[in-house]
């Protein structure tokens, strides 16, 4: 269900988070929300459209804990977006929907009333939307959003700490040279809000990805992906580093290939066609522990040997 909505007049509201404590509140927006550079968050800031607390603020203000900050973006157009819906699993504590894509799960870039926060919000006005995890807009599957604000302080911390067990299919350019492989390379930033590996990585961080190949058709294969760290973008980063990029990927892979070696031009059919699925979580929640998996796009099917007991 693509949804392109009217140009809306976007105010972002947030209390500052932990991590970002003793930033300057340009460096925080330039950080947090890459899609301008810091000199046009500046402006922003001394034009008066940033206020911190109900007031103007300085762009070398330190942030401190309980700061507000209220950001007016201007009337902006949206993106389309896939604002399709699926509950997987519902109880008192959480929600779990199969999360389709395009569709971040915070606004972010042009993106605001296309995101899953903000679309709980017109669905469920009497509650907070809690997303427990992070899921780039591009990647589908379980997305899970605590209802209470015990239930979200508790699973946040399992996340934190790697013990929820996470498996993800991923739909990759090439053939792995091996049917089961780890990658373990630490995972720094770049340029921007892209990680990468290497010496140009700063702050780089331990990560692990462990990888099985499933199958091939073409040029393209089908792995089972389970991360046992929790880096940003860390699947698509090791995937590219070794050679397998996720299909379709703008920031760490290309235009997909035919198996000759042909470019694909990016055009709206395929530019659609996401291969990025988190399809199983194992977790628990306060005394209950819960496994939940999300079907796979119907993209992916073709990829599904009906021989094997890999199934949804």
């Amino acid at each position: 269900m693509s949804h392109q909505p009217t140009p809306t007049n976007q105010v972002y509201q947030n209390h500052v988070p932990l991590r970002y404590y003793g930033y300057p509140l340009a460096r925080y927006f330039a950080d947090r929300f890459t899609y301008l550079k810091e000199e046009e968050w500046i402006a922003r800031i001394r034009a008066g459209a940033i206020t911190v607390n109900g007031g103007t603020a300085e762009p070398e203000y330190v942030l401190k804990e309980h700061d507000h900050i209220v950001a007016r973006m201007g009337t902006v157009l949206e993106p389309p977006a896939n604002r399709e819906l699926t509950i997987i699993y519902e109880d008192a504590q959480i929600r779990v929907f199969n999360k389709s894509a395009p569709i971040p799960v915070h606004p972010s870039g042009r993106y605001f009333k296309n995101s899953m926060t903000e679309m709980l919000k017109e669905i469920y006005p009497n509650e907070i939307p809690r997303p427990v995890q992070r899921l780039d807009a591009t990647t589908t599957g379980t997305l899970v959003f605590a209802r209470t604000r015990k239930a979200a302080a508790f699973l946040m911390s399992e996340f934190a700490e790697n013990r929820v067990v996470k498996e993800y299919l991923a739909l990759v350019e090439g053939k792995p040279r091996e049917n089961k492989f780890t990658i373990s390379a630490p995972i720094g930033k770049i340029k921007g809000s892209a990680r990468g590996i290497g010496e140009h990585a700063t702050n780089p961080k331990p990560a692990t990805t462990e990888v099985e190949w499933l199958s091939t058709i073409g040029g393209n294969s089908l792995l089972k992906v389970m991360p046992r760290s929790g880096r940003t973008n860390q699947i698509r980063v090791h995937l590219a580093s070794v050679g397998l990029p996720v299909i379709n990927d703008a920031v760490y892979g290309g235009p997909r290939q035919e198996p000759d070696g042909e470019r694909i031009r990016a055009h709206p059919e395929t530019s659609q066609i996401f291969g990025l699925h988190a399809h199983r979580l194992s977790f628990l929640c306060l005394e209950k522990h819960l496994e939940i998996t999300a079907t796979w796009p119907s993209h992916f099917q073709p990829f599904m040997d009906p021989r094997s007991s890999y199934v949804a």
